[in-house]
Protein backbone atom coordinates (compact mmCIF):
# COMPACT_ATOMS: atom_id res chain seq x y z
CA UNK A 1 0.00 0.00 0.00
CA UNK A 2 1.27 3.50 -0.82
CA UNK A 3 3.08 5.19 2.09
CA UNK A 4 0.87 8.29 1.82
CA UNK A 5 -2.27 6.16 2.22
CA UNK A 6 -0.74 4.38 5.20
CA UNK A 7 0.09 7.75 6.74
CA UNK A 8 -3.50 8.94 6.36
CA UNK A 9 -4.82 5.70 7.90
CA UNK A 10 -2.47 6.06 10.87
CA UNK A 11 -3.62 9.65 11.44
CA UNK A 12 -7.28 8.63 11.24
CA UNK A 13 -6.70 5.74 13.66
CA UNK A 14 -4.96 8.05 16.13
CA UNK A 15 -7.83 10.55 15.83
CA UNK A 16 -10.42 7.84 16.48
CA UNK A 17 -8.57 6.58 19.56
CA UNK A 18 -8.21 10.13 20.88
CA UNK A 19 -11.94 10.68 20.45
CA UNK A 20 -12.74 7.42 22.22
CA UNK A 21 -10.41 8.21 25.12
CA UNK A 22 -11.92 11.68 25.43
CA UNK A 23 -15.48 10.34 25.38
CA UNK A 24 -14.61 7.67 27.91
CA UNK A 25 -13.01 10.28 30.16
CA UNK A 26 -16.12 12.45 29.93
CA UNK A 27 -18.36 9.46 30.71
CA UNK A 28 -16.40 8.45 33.82
CA UNK A 29 -16.23 12.05 35.02
CA UNK A 30 -20.01 12.31 34.69
CA UNK A 31 -20.90 9.09 36.53
CA UNK A 32 -18.21 9.28 39.26
CA UNK A 33 -18.29 11.20 42.50
CA UNK A 34 -16.09 14.25 42.94
CA UNK A 35 -13.80 12.40 45.36
CA UNK A 36 -13.03 9.64 42.83
CA UNK A 37 -11.44 12.00 40.24
CA UNK A 38 -11.22 9.39 37.41
CA UNK A 39 -8.44 9.67 34.85
CA UNK A 40 -8.35 7.64 31.62
CA UNK A 41 -5.01 7.01 29.91
CA UNK A 42 -3.09 4.64 27.62
CA UNK A 43 -6.07 3.77 25.44
CA UNK A 44 -4.98 1.24 22.81
CA UNK A 45 -6.98 -0.53 20.10
CA UNK A 46 -6.73 -4.31 20.48
CA UNK A 47 -9.04 -5.32 17.64
CA UNK A 48 -11.81 -4.11 15.37
CA UNK A 49 -14.46 -6.34 13.89
CA UNK A 50 -17.93 -6.72 12.52
CA UNK A 51 -19.52 -7.14 15.95
CA UNK A 52 -17.39 -5.00 18.25
CA UNK A 53 -14.27 -2.88 18.68
CA UNK A 54 -12.05 -3.66 21.67
CA UNK A 55 -9.70 -1.27 23.48
CA UNK A 56 -7.40 -1.57 26.47
CA UNK A 57 -7.04 1.41 28.79
CA UNK A 58 -5.92 2.44 32.25
CA UNK A 59 -8.31 3.89 34.84
CA UNK A 60 -6.93 5.75 37.84
CA UNK A 61 -9.33 7.00 40.48
CA UNK A 62 -9.65 7.74 44.15
CA UNK A 63 -8.53 10.44 46.56
CA UNK A 64 -5.26 12.20 45.77
CA UNK A 65 -3.39 10.29 48.49
CA UNK A 66 -5.01 6.93 47.68
CA UNK A 67 -5.19 6.45 43.91
CA UNK A 68 -6.26 3.08 42.51
CA UNK A 69 -4.92 2.02 39.12
CA UNK A 70 -6.64 -0.66 37.02
CA UNK A 71 -6.00 -2.01 33.55
CA UNK A 72 -9.36 -2.53 31.86
CA UNK A 73 -11.00 -3.50 28.58
CA UNK A 74 -13.60 -1.45 26.72
CA UNK A 75 -15.78 -3.38 24.26
CA UNK A 76 -18.01 -1.26 22.01
CA UNK A 77 -20.70 -3.26 20.21
CA UNK A 78 -21.94 -2.59 16.69
CA UNK A 79 -24.57 -3.90 14.33
CA UNK A 80 -28.28 -4.56 14.66
CA UNK A 81 -27.82 -6.96 17.57
CA UNK A 82 -25.56 -4.65 19.58
CA UNK A 83 -28.19 -3.75 22.20
CA UNK A 84 -29.09 -7.36 22.98
CA UNK A 85 -25.61 -8.81 22.46
CA UNK A 86 -24.05 -6.43 24.98
CA UNK A 87 -26.56 -7.38 27.64
CA UNK A 88 -26.22 -11.10 26.85
CA UNK A 89 -22.47 -10.92 27.29
CA UNK A 90 -22.61 -8.80 30.45
CA UNK A 91 -25.29 -10.89 32.16
CA UNK A 92 -23.73 -14.16 31.05
CA UNK A 93 -20.24 -13.27 32.21
CA UNK A 94 -21.59 -11.99 35.52
CA UNK A 95 -23.32 -15.32 36.10
CA UNK A 96 -20.26 -17.30 35.01
CA UNK A 97 -18.08 -15.30 37.39
CA UNK A 98 -20.52 -15.99 40.22
CA UNK A 99 -20.13 -19.77 39.75
CA UNK A 100 -16.31 -19.48 39.58
CA UNK A 101 -16.00 -20.18 35.88
CA UNK A 102 -12.80 -18.45 34.65
CA UNK A 103 -13.92 -15.30 32.84
CA UNK A 104 -12.81 -11.68 33.15
CA UNK A 105 -14.91 -9.83 35.71
CA UNK A 106 -17.36 -7.50 34.01
CA UNK A 107 -17.69 -4.15 35.75
CA UNK A 108 -20.08 -2.00 33.77
CA UNK A 109 -22.75 -2.22 31.07
CA UNK A 110 -23.96 0.96 29.38
CA UNK A 111 -26.65 0.85 26.71
CA UNK A 112 -28.76 3.97 27.17
CA UNK A 113 -26.23 6.74 27.76
CA UNK A 114 -23.22 5.63 25.78
CA UNK A 115 -21.00 8.48 24.52
CA UNK A 116 -20.09 6.28 21.54
CA UNK A 117 -23.63 5.96 20.22
CA UNK A 118 -23.40 2.17 20.73
CA UNK A 119 -23.65 -0.04 23.83
CA UNK A 120 -20.43 -0.92 25.63
CA UNK A 121 -19.12 -3.14 28.40
CA UNK A 122 -16.08 -2.57 30.60
CA UNK A 123 -14.29 -5.54 32.13
CA UNK A 124 -11.00 -6.42 33.76
CA UNK A 125 -8.01 -6.94 31.50
CA UNK A 126 -6.43 -10.39 31.63
CA UNK A 127 -2.66 -10.31 31.22
CA UNK A 128 -2.18 -13.54 29.31
CA UNK A 129 -1.21 -15.26 26.07
CA UNK A 130 -3.67 -16.69 23.56
CA UNK A 131 -3.94 -20.46 23.88
CA UNK A 132 -3.54 -20.84 20.13
CA UNK A 133 -0.21 -19.01 20.28
CA UNK A 134 1.01 -21.31 23.04
CA UNK A 135 0.02 -24.44 21.12
CA UNK A 136 1.65 -23.23 17.91
CA UNK A 137 4.93 -22.58 19.74
CA UNK A 138 5.22 -26.16 20.99
CA UNK A 139 6.92 -29.09 19.30
CA UNK A 140 6.67 -31.36 22.32
CA UNK A 141 3.63 -33.62 21.76
CA UNK A 142 2.94 -34.23 25.46
CA UNK A 143 3.00 -30.52 26.35
CA UNK A 144 0.80 -29.71 23.40
CA UNK A 145 -1.64 -32.40 24.51
CA UNK A 146 -1.75 -30.81 27.97
CA UNK A 147 -2.98 -27.58 26.39
CA UNK A 148 -5.47 -29.46 24.21
CA UNK A 149 -6.81 -31.12 27.36
CA UNK A 150 -7.04 -27.72 29.07
CA UNK A 151 -9.05 -26.39 26.13
CA UNK A 152 -11.42 -29.37 26.08
CA UNK A 153 -11.91 -29.31 29.85
CA UNK A 154 -13.00 -25.68 29.64
CA UNK A 155 -15.49 -26.45 26.90
CA UNK A 156 -16.84 -29.46 28.78
CA UNK A 157 -17.23 -27.34 31.92
CA UNK A 158 -19.40 -24.90 29.96
CA UNK A 159 -21.58 -27.73 28.68
CA UNK A 160 -21.99 -29.22 32.17
CA UNK A 161 -23.01 -25.97 33.90
CA UNK A 162 -26.59 -25.61 35.04
CA UNK A 163 -28.02 -23.48 32.24
CA UNK A 164 -31.22 -22.44 34.00
CA UNK A 165 -29.76 -19.33 35.74
CA UNK A 166 -28.59 -18.01 32.38
CA UNK A 167 -32.03 -17.59 30.81
CA UNK A 168 -35.04 -15.48 31.68
CA UNK A 169 -37.69 -17.92 30.47
CA UNK A 170 -36.79 -21.54 31.24
CA UNK A 171 -39.88 -22.84 29.42
CA UNK A 172 -38.45 -21.53 26.15
CA UNK A 173 -35.72 -24.19 26.34
CA UNK A 174 -37.44 -27.06 28.14
CA UNK A 175 -39.39 -29.01 25.55
CA UNK A 176 -40.68 -32.45 24.63
CA UNK A 177 -39.85 -31.72 21.00
CA UNK A 178 -36.42 -33.30 20.33
CA UNK A 179 -36.07 -31.23 17.15
CA UNK A 180 -36.74 -27.83 18.70
CA UNK A 181 -33.15 -26.59 18.45
CA UNK A 182 -32.44 -27.73 14.90
CA UNK A 183 -35.81 -26.40 13.73
CA UNK A 184 -35.02 -23.02 15.25
CA UNK A 185 -31.68 -22.96 13.45
CA UNK A 186 -32.98 -24.14 10.09
CA UNK A 187 -35.86 -21.67 10.18
CA UNK A 188 -33.30 -18.90 10.63
CA UNK A 189 -31.22 -20.23 7.71
CA UNK A 190 -34.34 -20.40 5.55
CA UNK A 191 -35.00 -16.71 6.18
CA UNK A 192 -31.43 -15.91 5.11
CA UNK A 193 -31.75 -17.92 1.90
CA UNK A 194 -35.03 -16.18 1.12
CA UNK A 195 -33.44 -12.78 1.73
CA UNK A 196 -30.24 -13.52 -0.24
CA UNK A 197 -31.16 -16.07 -2.93
CA UNK A 198 -28.02 -15.24 -4.94
CA UNK A 199 -25.82 -16.54 -2.11
CA UNK A 200 -25.94 -20.05 -3.58
CA UNK A 201 -26.66 -21.66 -0.23
CA UNK A 202 -30.15 -23.01 -0.90
CA UNK A 203 -28.82 -26.49 -1.84
CA UNK A 204 -26.90 -26.59 1.47
CA UNK A 205 -30.05 -25.68 3.37
CA UNK A 206 -32.01 -28.38 1.54
CA UNK A 207 -29.29 -30.91 2.39
CA UNK A 208 -29.71 -30.05 6.07
CA UNK A 209 -33.49 -30.07 5.94
CA UNK A 210 -33.51 -33.50 4.35
CA UNK A 211 -31.42 -34.82 7.28
CA UNK A 212 -33.34 -32.93 9.95
CA UNK A 213 -34.07 -36.17 11.85
CA UNK A 214 -30.38 -36.70 12.61
CA UNK A 215 -30.36 -33.76 15.04
CA UNK A 216 -32.68 -34.76 17.86
CA UNK A 217 -31.85 -33.32 21.29
CA UNK A 218 -33.74 -33.43 24.59
CA UNK A 219 -30.92 -32.26 26.88
CA UNK A 220 -30.01 -28.62 26.22
CA UNK A 221 -26.66 -27.24 27.34
CA UNK A 222 -25.07 -23.88 27.86
CA UNK A 223 -23.07 -23.11 24.72
CA UNK A 224 -20.41 -20.47 23.99
CA UNK A 225 -20.93 -20.59 20.18
CA UNK A 226 -17.52 -19.11 19.36
CA UNK A 227 -15.18 -21.32 21.36
CA UNK A 228 -11.77 -21.39 19.68
CA UNK A 229 -8.09 -21.19 20.53
CA UNK A 230 -7.92 -17.40 20.39
CA UNK A 231 -10.81 -16.98 22.79
CA UNK A 232 -8.84 -18.53 25.65
CA UNK A 233 -6.17 -16.49 27.44
CA UNK A 234 -3.59 -18.20 29.67
CA UNK A 235 -1.80 -16.31 32.42
CA UNK A 236 1.85 -16.88 33.32
CA UNK A 237 0.75 -19.12 36.22
CA UNK A 238 -1.15 -21.36 33.78
CA UNK A 239 -4.64 -20.23 34.74
CA UNK A 240 -6.98 -19.90 31.72
CA UNK A 241 -9.75 -17.38 31.04
CA UNK A 242 -12.44 -17.67 28.38
CA UNK A 243 -13.46 -14.48 26.58
CA UNK A 244 -15.96 -13.30 23.93
CA UNK A 245 -19.35 -14.39 25.28
CA UNK A 246 -21.55 -12.32 22.98
CA UNK A 247 -23.20 -15.41 21.47
CA UNK A 248 -23.84 -17.27 24.73
CA UNK A 249 -26.95 -19.41 24.38
CA UNK A 250 -28.70 -22.61 25.45
CA UNK A 251 -28.90 -25.24 22.73
CA UNK A 252 -27.59 -28.59 21.53
CA UNK A 253 -23.92 -28.77 22.57
CA UNK A 254 -23.05 -30.20 19.14
CA UNK A 255 -23.62 -26.78 17.58
CA UNK A 256 -20.80 -25.55 19.83
CA UNK A 257 -18.49 -28.47 19.07
CA UNK A 258 -19.11 -28.27 15.32
CA UNK A 259 -18.33 -24.54 15.21
CA UNK A 260 -15.07 -25.20 17.06
CA UNK A 261 -14.33 -28.07 14.68
CA UNK A 262 -14.90 -25.89 11.61
CA UNK A 263 -12.67 -23.07 12.84
CA UNK A 264 -9.92 -25.55 13.71
CA UNK A 265 -10.08 -27.05 10.22
CA UNK A 266 -10.03 -23.61 8.62
CA UNK A 267 -7.20 -22.12 10.67
CA UNK A 268 -5.22 -24.94 12.31
CA UNK A 269 -5.69 -28.11 10.28
CA UNK A 270 -7.44 -31.45 10.49
CA UNK A 271 -4.91 -33.07 12.83
CA UNK A 272 -5.52 -30.62 15.67
CA UNK A 273 -9.28 -30.72 15.02
CA UNK A 274 -9.27 -34.51 15.36
CA UNK A 275 -7.14 -34.38 18.50
CA UNK A 276 -9.49 -31.90 20.19
CA UNK A 277 -12.65 -33.80 19.27
CA UNK A 278 -11.17 -37.10 20.48
CA UNK A 279 -9.97 -35.50 23.71
CA UNK A 280 -13.39 -33.96 24.33
CA UNK A 281 -15.06 -37.35 23.82
CA UNK A 282 -12.59 -39.02 26.18
CA UNK A 283 -13.11 -36.43 28.91
CA UNK A 284 -16.88 -36.48 28.48
CA UNK A 285 -17.02 -40.27 28.40
CA UNK A 286 -19.20 -40.31 25.30
CA UNK A 287 -19.10 -40.38 21.52
CA UNK A 288 -20.44 -37.25 19.82
CA UNK A 289 -23.07 -38.55 17.41
CA UNK A 290 -23.75 -37.01 13.98
CA UNK A 291 -21.03 -34.38 14.32
CA UNK A 292 -20.75 -34.21 10.51
CA UNK A 293 -24.33 -32.96 10.22
CA UNK A 294 -23.60 -30.17 12.69
CA UNK A 295 -20.36 -29.37 10.87
CA UNK A 296 -22.36 -28.76 7.69
CA UNK A 297 -24.59 -26.40 9.66
CA UNK A 298 -21.45 -24.67 10.97
CA UNK A 299 -20.19 -24.31 7.39
CA UNK A 300 -23.48 -22.64 6.45
CA UNK A 301 -23.26 -20.31 9.44
CA UNK A 302 -19.66 -19.28 8.69
CA UNK A 303 -19.47 -19.33 4.90
CA UNK A 304 -22.85 -17.81 4.09
CA UNK A 305 -21.71 -14.47 5.46
CA UNK A 306 -18.65 -14.51 3.22
CA UNK A 307 -20.72 -15.33 0.15
CA UNK A 308 -22.94 -12.33 0.86
CA UNK A 309 -20.40 -9.83 2.23
CA UNK A 310 -17.67 -10.34 -0.32
CA UNK A 311 -19.51 -11.03 -3.56
CA UNK A 312 -22.33 -8.49 -3.36
CA UNK A 313 -22.34 -4.73 -3.02
CA UNK A 314 -23.42 -3.29 0.34
CA UNK A 315 -26.56 -1.98 -1.36
CA UNK A 316 -27.55 -5.46 -2.55
CA UNK A 317 -26.48 -7.36 0.55
CA UNK A 318 -28.05 -4.97 3.04
CA UNK A 319 -24.91 -4.63 5.18
CA UNK A 320 -23.53 -1.33 6.36
CA UNK A 321 -20.24 0.12 5.18
CA UNK A 322 -18.44 -0.85 8.40
CA UNK A 323 -19.36 -4.50 7.86
CA UNK A 324 -18.40 -4.47 4.20
CA UNK A 325 -15.06 -2.78 4.77
CA UNK A 326 -14.22 -3.87 8.30
CA UNK A 327 -11.98 -6.76 7.44
CA UNK A 328 -9.97 -4.74 4.94
CA UNK A 329 -9.40 -1.96 7.51
CA UNK A 330 -8.63 -4.37 10.32
CA UNK A 331 -6.28 -6.76 8.53
CA UNK A 332 -5.11 -5.18 5.29
CA UNK A 333 -4.33 -7.10 2.14
CA UNK A 334 -2.30 -9.86 3.81
CA UNK A 335 -5.16 -10.39 6.24
CA UNK A 336 -7.62 -10.65 3.38
CA UNK A 337 -5.45 -13.32 1.77
CA UNK A 338 -5.42 -15.32 5.01
CA UNK A 339 -9.17 -14.88 5.19
CA UNK A 340 -9.57 -16.20 1.65
CA UNK A 341 -7.35 -19.18 2.42
CA UNK A 342 -9.48 -20.01 5.47
CA UNK A 343 -12.73 -19.62 3.53
CA UNK A 344 -11.36 -21.90 0.82
CA UNK A 345 -10.57 -24.57 3.41
CA UNK A 346 -14.04 -24.23 4.90
CA UNK A 347 -15.60 -24.50 1.46
CA UNK A 348 -13.62 -27.65 0.69
CA UNK A 349 -14.83 -29.08 4.01
CA UNK A 350 -18.42 -28.34 2.99
CA UNK A 351 -17.89 -29.99 -0.40
CA UNK A 352 -16.32 -33.02 1.25
CA UNK A 353 -19.27 -33.44 3.60
CA UNK A 354 -22.09 -32.74 1.14
CA UNK A 355 -20.74 -32.80 -2.41
CA UNK A 356 -22.16 -29.28 -2.86
CA UNK A 357 -20.08 -26.42 -4.28
CA UNK A 358 -21.16 -22.83 -3.76
CA UNK A 359 -20.26 -20.82 -6.90
CA UNK A 360 -20.18 -17.52 -5.01
CA UNK A 361 -17.44 -18.85 -2.73
CA UNK A 362 -15.42 -20.11 -5.69
CA UNK A 363 -15.61 -16.69 -7.31
CA UNK A 364 -14.50 -15.01 -4.10
CA UNK A 365 -11.54 -17.29 -3.33
CA UNK A 366 -10.35 -17.34 -6.97
CA UNK A 367 -10.01 -13.55 -7.20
Amino acid sequence: MHSAVLGIMEIEEHTVESDIQGNLQAYYSKVSTETMMPQISNLDCISTGWESDIYAFVLEQGAANKRERRELILRIYSGKEAYHRSEREYRGMSQLHSVDFPVPQVLLLERENSPFGQPFVIMEKIDGVLLGTLINRLDDHDKKQELVTLFCNLMLRIHKLDWHPFVEDVSEYETDNPFKFIERELNGRRLLCDRFPASGFLPVLEWLEQRHDLASCLSPSLVHMDFHLTNVLVRADGSPFVIDWGQLDVSDLRFDLAWTSLLLRMHNGTELRNSILQTYERLAGLRVEQIEFFEVHACFRRLFNSAVWFTASPEKSGVDSKTAEGLFAAEGFSGMKRHKDAIKKGHEMLVGLTGIRVPELDRYTDT
